[in-house]
């Protein structure tokens, strides 16, 4: 891929207006369900454009529209008016959907606009492309469409028009609707989603956007505030074999009812602002087996209870350290 060379303008959109939000972020969360697993994912929200999309030596740059749109409307450039410190006013031109969605990136990258449907005539001019890269079909522009765009296009934009693509999104603009459908999505790729978890893990997803879209970024130095990576991803998106051991583990406590689901809530906060207790309680494990040869001896509620009160002075909860002590026990049968 080539290197950013340039300082890069930033869309802040998101941090300075929320409102029809919704739409973007299930289809940020559609493509994270999609696309974790590919090395190096990483996904940004509100960087260059709405979404930016990278992993190994792709990128791709996404611009999400929740309207039916047509050539005309991603080419048609609005009017600003201008007020000039003397009082007079002019018009300035904005730049197109289309225009905006060019301007990031290199002609090495890949273009996108999310739309919720494309105008019947337009939609003839298209060739239906199975699979994408991170999306499961894409409109590719004919010979005829690509002369059309090029006319409302300056030169120097001209040439990314051969990696650009329209995308008709299966997400609803409603946010209930979306959820229902990425609940789908997860278990279709072996997420757990029984018992509501399917909608705690996207209400997670969800705040995580949320409060990356309300970072403001200047340089590309910031820019990875705005970013949610693979290992974040992979450790939210727990796999139904992952989430039976730490059942399994979490049935052999004995814990009586109200504590178990207490627990359990608690899990899905751990990548969120626990990782730290989780990284030293997976150290203090290791250091407690050194010290007690015997394993066999030691059952799993001894080994939670010793780390339970190794960090009781982090004044957590007893629930959110047994559910990290858990945690911290499955991954850490995975490593040795």
């Amino acid at each position: 891929m080539t290197e950013i060379k340039k300082i890069q303008q930033f869309d802040n959109g998101g941090a300075e207006a929320i409102k029809g939000f919704n739409f973007q972020k299930a289809n940020l969360i559609l493509l994270s369900i999609n696309n974790y697993q590919k090395k190096d994912f990483k996904i940004y929200i509100e960087a260059e454009d709405d979404i930016v999309v990278s992993y190994e030596n792709y990128r791709a740059f996404i611009q999400v529209k929740k309207q039916k749109h047509t050539f005309s409307t991603i080419t048609k450039q609005e009017q600003k008016l201008i007020k000039a410190p003397e009082g007079k006013k002019s018009k300035k031109l904005l730049p197109s959907i289309l225009e905006k969605n060019l301007n990031s990136g290199t002609e090495d990258d890949t273009f996108k606009i999310f739309v919720k449907e494309i105008g019947s005539t337009d939609k003839k001019q298209l060739n239906i492309k199975k699979p994408g890269a991170i999306c499961s079909e894409l409109y590719e522009l004919s010979d005829t469409a690509k002369a059309k765009l090029i006319k409302a296009l300056p030169s120097e934009l001209t040439n990314k028009i051969e990696n650009f693509y329209l995308y008709v999104s299966p997400i609803h603009e409603n946010l209930d609707e979306a959820a229902k459908y990425l609940t789908g999505c997860l278990n279709e790729i072996d997420v757990s989603v029984d018992n509501n978890r399917g909608r705690a893990i996207i209400a997670e997803l969800s705040l995580t956007i949320d409060q990356k879209a309300q970072e403001i970024i200047f340089d590309e130095l910031h820019k990875e505030l705005k970013s949610i990576d693979g290992d974040y991803l992979s450790k939210i998106l727990v796999t139904c074999k992952a989430l039976n051991e730490f059942e399994s583990i979490l049935e052999s406590l004995s814990y009586n009812a109200l504590l178990k689901k207490q627990i359990k809530s608690e899990r899905l906060k751990i990548e969120l602002n626990k990782t730290n207790l989780k990284a030293d309680m997976k150290q203090a494990i290791i250091d407690y087996i050194e010290k007690n040869e015997d394993l066999e001896t030691i059952s799993n509620k001894d080994i939670v209870n010793y780390l339970v009160k190794t960090f009781t002075f982090t004044e957590s909860k007893k629930s959110t350290l047994i559910s990290v002590a858990i945690e911290s026990l499955c991954e850490l049968g995975d490593e040795l």
